[in-house]
């Protein structure tokens, strides 16, 4: 809320005093007294440069928030956050480009008044006569350029926006378009449609329209740069009108949304036993010790489409005929199990720089689906669970789904929507474990589980240790920026953009310079956690007389590296 207060003063009334506060400042330090007796005449002509713009803006940004608060109220959704939300929405029509031409014009006034030079004032003159007058006539013109956009789009025009394809697999190209279907564009703005992605897509919308979005339809779009796994809501983008010297922009509507669902790979698993285990309930890590049986068997004659490895050739010598050996116990050799992906961290300052270790949660998730489908061709009976977002979008729950051959993009759904969470931990999504049942825990947990873990069963547990996970090393600042280590050191000396590409504004470079170093600093918090608590968490598992396992993650295949066996179930000690 204070963000929009200070925008709405600054855009408002900041904008249109800054040439006199600074005109005023210069004369304290500077010799004026050559111009003092036409200051009056200055100061008039000023005024009558900058006021009608300054009414102008008013005026436009009244009707503009009174009709867009009319509609809030019908939606119920009208309150002092949201009232002033749009009217900073409303006010801000100067591009960095046009900032850019305003503080031009004003240090040209600083150093003609320094320099006494009257050639430099001229230009000083005219860059600010050529940002107030657009910015008047930008702000006239929205009053009805705006309804005349509304009108438009509700009559017979509409803008969407769609990901091809909606749903890909992790690393595979997807496009973003845009369909304009007459669209209104007034003669000297272009129609200008962004939207800020989410940080892991690496991409920013933008795309720009000029008349052809009055045709009856236009289509454009870009390819995402990099698709990593996850769920990603996209939208609503920001559309508005800016002028052809992209001095000034009217905002029009936040519309066209979509969904982009990047499902994880399935990865090879190369498994290292551990020692073995005399659990009468195997799982990935540990396998019984087969002991001699004593078990009794029945004989029957043999009948076409027995089982020709169950005869008992000595037996059938001495009768003469076929005989079967049957026994009276069925061995059983299917297993019920249960793989749960740990993704709890505490809420509070670890959930928040959760941010900057998304990876190591892609690592889990495709670790997490590659024993489920493992341990399904197997012939075990498997279910797994996880907390995820809600198909609907309804903030997160956990959700379970038995495992069947030839399901596995249901898993893959599952796998998508999975996030770092700290609602549930693990005593929330296992109490399905138990009697007969064999728990998986797919983790990387920065702290020891609670002891109630499945009380009474043998878990086997598939960690990643943090610090492993989170690498050797953090990149740099500049290595982040530039992409690359190599061009990390150029960085300081070119556009990180396109010639003419707003992301190359000074505000721009802040903001982003700021958005890296957070996760930057978010990343050396958790790897300082992970320095103290990583063995200690390592050493837990294990003294809990449970199956571990350790998780190397690789590019084309991860592998299970055994580390404890474990030992008798707690329920039968």
């Amino acid at each position: 809320m204070i963000r929009h207060v200070l925008g709405i003063a600054w855009h408002l009334g900041g904008m249109f005093l800054l040439p006199f506060v600074l005109g005023f400042v210069a004369a304290l330090f500077f010799e004026v007294s050559e111009i003092a007796d036409t200051m009056w005449v200055m100061l008039g002509l000023s005024a009558l440069v900058i006021a009608p713009a300054f009414f102008f803006q008013l005026v436009g940004v009244a009707l503009k928030v009174g009709r867009e608060g009319r509609l809030l109220r019908a939606r119920g959704r009208l309150g002092l956050e949201t009232g002033l939300a749009a009217v900073h929405r409303h006010v801000r029509v100067v591009t960095p480009r046009g900032w850019a031409v305003l503080f031009t014009g004003l240090s040209f006034v600083v150093c003609a008044l320094g320099a006494k030079w009257a050639s430099l004032s001229v230009l000083a003159v005219l860059a600010l006569l050529l940002f107030y007058g657009m910015v008047g006539a930008t702000s006239f013109l929205s009053t009805f350029l705006v309804g005349t956009f509304e009108t438009g789009v509700k009559r017979r025009g509409s803008i969407s926006r769609e990901m091809v394809p909606a749903v890909v697999l992790s690393g595979e190209p997807a496009e973003e378009r845009f369909t304009f279907r007459r669209v209104p564009v007034p003669p000297g703005f272009y129609l200008l449609v962004e939207d800020v992605l989410p940080a892991r897509l690496g991409t920013t919308s933008r795309y720009a329209v000029g008349a052809g979005a009055r045709r009856e339809e236009l289509l454009v779009g870009g390819r995402l740069r990099i698709t990593p796994r996850g769920l990603y809501q996209l939208g609503p983008a920001e559309v508005y009108y800016q002028d052809i010297l992209g001095l000034t922009r009217i905002s029009l509507a936040s519309l066209a949304t979509a969904e982009l669902k990047v499902l994880p790979r399935f990865r090879a698993l190369e498994i290292k036993e551990p020692p073995r285990s005399r659990l009468q309930a195997p799982d990935v890590i540990t396998r019984p010790h087969r002991f001699a049986t004593e078990d009794h068997f029945r004989f029957r004659e043999y009948v076409s489409g027995d089982d020709t490895r169950r005869i008992h050739w000595k037996l059938s010598i001495r009768t003469g005929h076929l005989t079967l050996r049957q026994p009276e116990t069925r061995e059983v050799s299917t297993r019920t199990v249960l793989i749960a992906l740990d993704t709890y961290l505490p809420a509070g300052r670890m959930l928040e720089d959760a941010v900057g270790v998304e990876e190591v949660l892609d690592r889990l998730v495709e670790t997490f689906l590659a024993l489920a489908k493992e341990l399904v061709e197997r012939g075990d009976r498997v279910s797994i669970v996880a907390v995820a977002r809600r198909p609907d979008g309804a903030g997160l729950g956990v959700e379970t789904i038995v495992c069947a051959r030839g399901g596995h993009q249901r898993w893959q759904d599952l796998g998508a929507r999975v996030v770092w969470q700290g609602q549930y931990d693990l005593p929330q999504i296992l109490d399905a474990v138990g009697k007969g049942v064999n728990g998986i825990v797919v983790s990387s947990r920065f702290q020891a589980p609670p002891p109630a873990v499945a009380e009474g069963q043998s878990l086997t547990w598939v960690y990643l240790p943090p610090e492993e996970a989170l690498g050797s090393s953090d990149p740099t600042l500049l290595q982040v920026l530039a992409g690359t280590k190599v061009n990390a050191a150029s960085w300081l000396f070119r556009l990180p953009y396109l010639a003419g590409s707003d992301e190359n504004a000074f505000t721009a470079q802040l903001r982003t310079v700021s958005f890296h170093m957070a996760r930057l600093a978010a990343r050396r918090r958790l790897r300082a956690i992970a320095k103290v608590n990583g063995q200690r968490t390592m050493q837990a598992l294990v003294a809990r007389g449970d199956a571990v396992y350790r998780l190397e993650p690789g590019v084309g295949s991860h592998r299970l590296v055994g580390l404890a066996g474990g030992g008798l179930s707690r329920g039968a000690a």
